[in-house]
Formats: C-alpha cells, structure tokens, sequence
C-alpha cells in the first residue's frame, strides 16, 4: 500500500505541474476564474501529494504481481479524480457531468458537454493537457505492466529499449519515463510546428498536436465540413494520428536508428500497410457518393482523413455524426481493433487480431492435414499456447464488456443500434462515434446514468479489463 501511494502522490504532482499550461493561457486571455480555479487546485493537489509523498516514500518497497496490478488501477482512478474539481470550479458541471468530462479527457475520448464555440482557451488547454499526461500514463502502464506480465498476450520482445527498470522505485524509474518522454514529445513538439508553418494559430496548433499524439478526440473547433479549415494542416495532422497509434518501442527504434528492427515489427508495418490501403479504398468509394458541395478529390481527401481518423482511434471527423460514407458496421469493425501495441490508441489492439487470424489459420489447416507438424502451433508449442489463450481471453473479454454495457445504455433508453454505436466509440476512445450516440449531446445535455456508463467503459477498456480482473485474481487473464 505505501508504494501505491507514493505513486499516487507521483500522479497528483505531475498533474498540479501541468495545470501551469491552462493557467497561463487563462491569464493571457483574461480569464480569471479559470486562473483561480487552476491555481487553488494546483495549490491543494500539490501540497497534498508532497506531503503524502514524503510520508509514505520511505516505507514504499518493491510491489508484487498483484500490487502492479492493483496500482495500475489506483494510478488511473487518481487521475481522473485529480481531474473533476476544475471542470466543476471553471465551468460549473455537476458531479456527474464533471467525472463525465474528466474520464472523456484522461482517456482520451475527447467528447465534452461543452459547446466548443464557447469554450475558454484556458479550458481547451486543460482538456488538450489532461489527455496528453493521459497517453504517456497509458504508454508507462504499457511498459511497466501490459509488456512484462504479458496481459492479453501483449508482445514484450523488444522492451529493452525503453524499459530500465521493473520496480515501482529507484533511480532508473527516470531513465524509463525519459526514454518514452523523449519521442512522445519529440513528435509533439514536431506536429506543433509543422501546424503552425500551415497557418494554424499556435495555441491551436498545440492543443491539436497534443491530442494526435494521445490519439484524443478533442479540437478546439470543428467548422462545419472541415477539421481546421485547412487542408494542409490535415495532412500533418493525419500522419501524426498515425505516429500516436503506432508503437513507442518503434519510435524509439526510429529515434536510435535501428532500421532493422524498424523493418522487423511486422505489427506497425502491418498497421501502417493497413491504413494506407483503407485510404486507397474509401477514395475510390468516394467516387460512388457524389456530393454537390465538394469536388471529387475534396471528397476523396475527406474520406481518406475520416478513415485514418477512426482505425487510429483519434475520432476526429469532417461529419460529427460519424465522419464516414461506409457502412456503420464496418466503421465499428474497424473502430474495434484499434491500434498497435504500445501505444496510445484504443481498440483489442493490431497484435492481437494477427494473433487469432493466424491461430484460426493453423486450425484450419490442421483440419485439412491432421498430422502435418504446423510452425507455432498450440498443439507443439506451450508458448504458443499461452499466448493464444491470453489473446483469445482478452478478445471474449472485450465483446464481453461492450455486452455489458450495450444492455447497461440499452436499459437507459438508448435504442439498440445508438447503444452499440456509443458502446463500441467508448471502448475504443473514438470520440465522434459516441457523441453522435448519445441522445441530446450535441446540445450539451445527456443523461446521468449515460454519462456514467461511458465514463466507466472507457475507463475500464483504458486499464484493461484484464488488468482490473487481474488485480483480484491475478494469476488468470
């Protein structure tokens, strides 16, 4: 329990640290509530946590593989809680609203109640801010517990290169979050400034840069038929989706210049293959959907954008409604797998989709020769086989959950088709999804009980639900 809540103290710290970035917008704008409110919270988060921290630093020992788990859930739960007094201080949300608007932001959905025409800077930075810290804690939980304990059959081959330490203490704790630090905000930095050299503004620009990199929903406006008004700064904005849901560990391959092992991660390279073919298909989709208002290759990049947007699980769209001409059951396929391992996008993950397409494979053969010796076959190899049952548990896990919460939305009056939709959006961090489900959103209104629901389900697919089952019975997932 004292390391858990050194840790704690550890998020709560950083988080008082980053209030910094809206309070200084909310002084250069003149928005002196917003200040206020940053700075009592900053003020009370940050001497709480130091003083938590120093009481309880030098009792924290080495956790065991339940304590990593259980802490992964404290460390999150912290975060969003860390993040619900400035939404009702600022912008007057109830609790309910306000841990709605937290757990949107910190998991990267990127969704809020709150009419983007009318949102302060201060406040767009603290959403932009939040999400952010949001992506690095989900890249160190990845590191330091998805990777190692192999949950969900999570590939940990190349950790190496990030991963100095596995303990929850001790000075290589710095050298690990330093190395993951150093692309996540190399390529922030780079996005801002690439925004910024196609006419976007450069409070604009970090705000969006913050949140491709987290693969976060939230910009700060949204014109009708546009993302920025700008169809250079899209560009940027779509190759940056992509580096936000592709792996760390290949960043830092990139950054090291290790070709070969760039060449060797057959899941980025997949991924990456994966998008740019998509993009091909939905513009000569675009072909067969005229629309007056757009000429055809308008049309072909809108579609292209809006494809990216979704696999990458950023959910930000031209159209808020779903952003995309195709059916919605394959925009809901695609929105479930997600991104690549070590990352900060949603979904089951790229990894674990090859992994069972390639285990249905060798069934399959295995049917059609039945003596034949297959390569990496469960019947051979007990390796093979314990990441196997992994990946295919955290997949029925996941259908799992998003059945839960379909007849959790379901009973609170959403109709099915609306449930599913919003379900599979909160599951997956793609933003534009669930807000065009949820009834009377875009108005800024919703029901309690809805707001909860997707908070919780996005909270939980953020941890992993292997994880929380982890923590009470952790030698199963």
């Amino acid at each position: 329990m004292p390391t858990i809540l050194v840790l704690c103290a550890s998020v709560l710290l950083v988080f008082a640290a980053s209030l910094a970035v809206p309070a200084i917008a909310a002084a250069g704008e003149g928005d002196w509530r917003a200040l206020e409110g940053c700075l009592l919270v900053a003020t009370a988060w940050g001497f709480g946590a130091t003083g938590l921290f120093l009481s309880m630093r030098p009792r924290a020992r080495a956790l065991n593989r339940a304590g990593v788990f259980a802490a992964a859930i404290a460390l999150w739960v912290t975060f969003v809680a860390a993040a619900v007094p400035v939404f009702m201080l600022v912008e007057g949300r109830d609790l309910a609203e306000a841990v709605f608007e937290a757990a949107s932001a910190a998991t990267t959905l990127g969704i809020t109640l709150q009419p983007l025409d009318g949102m302060s800077g201060a406040m767009a930075f603290y959403r932009g801010t939040t999400a952010w810290l949001g992506g690095v804690l989900t890249l160190l939980l990845a590191i330091y517990v998805m990777g190692p304990y192999g949950v969900g059959g999570t590939p940990n081959r190349d950790l190496r290169l990030v991963q100095h330490s596995a303990q929850a203490q001790g000075p290589r704790l710095w050298r690990t979050t330093r190395a993951v630090l150093l692309p996540y905000a190399a390529f922030t930095g780079l996005c801002a400034l690439l925004l910024v050299v196609s006419q976007v503004s450069p409070p604009d620009a970090l705000i969006v840069a913050m949140s491709m990199l987290a693969t976060n929903g939230f910009v700060p406006y949204h014109e009708a038929g546009t993302v920025l008004a700008n169809p250079v700064a899209e560009m940027v904005m779509m190759v940056f989706m992509v580096v936000g849901a592709t792996s760390i560990l290949w960043h830092r391959m990139a950054l090291d210049r290790r070709w070969q092992l760039v060449a060797q991660d057959t899941e980025s390279v997949r991924y990456v293959a994966a998008i740019v073919i998509m993009m091909a298909v939905v513009a000569v989709a675009s072909v067969f959907m005229p629309n007056g208002a757009e000429s055809a290759g308008q049309r072909a990049f809108t579609f292209a954008f809006d494809i990216v947007s979704v696999m990458t699980t950023t959910g930000v769209t031209h159209d808020p409604r779903v952003g995309l001409g195709l059916p919605i059951e394959l925009v809901l396929l695609i929105a479930l797998v997600g991104g690549c391992a070590y990352s900060t996008a949603g979904g089951i993950k790229v990894f674990r989709l090859t992994g069972m397409l390639h285990h249905l494979g060798n069934e399959l053969r295995r049917l059609v020769h039945p003596h034949a010796a297959l390569r990496a076959s469960v019947e051979f190899d007990d390796e093979e086989r314990q990441r196997a049952k992994a990946i295919w548990s955290a997949f029925f896990l996941a259908i799992l959950t998003i059945a839960i919460a379909i007849l959790a939305l379901s009973a609170q009056g959403l109709p099915l088709p609306e449930a599913l939709a919003a379900a599979t959006g909160a599951f997956s961090q793609i933003g534009n999804i669930t807000a065009a489900s949820i009834p009377g959103f875009a108005a800024g209104q919703a029901d309690s009980g809805v707001l909860m629901t997707i908070a919780a389900l996005a909270l939980v697919s953020r941890i992993e639900i292997l994880v929380v089952l982890a923590a009470v019975s952790f030698n199963r997932w």
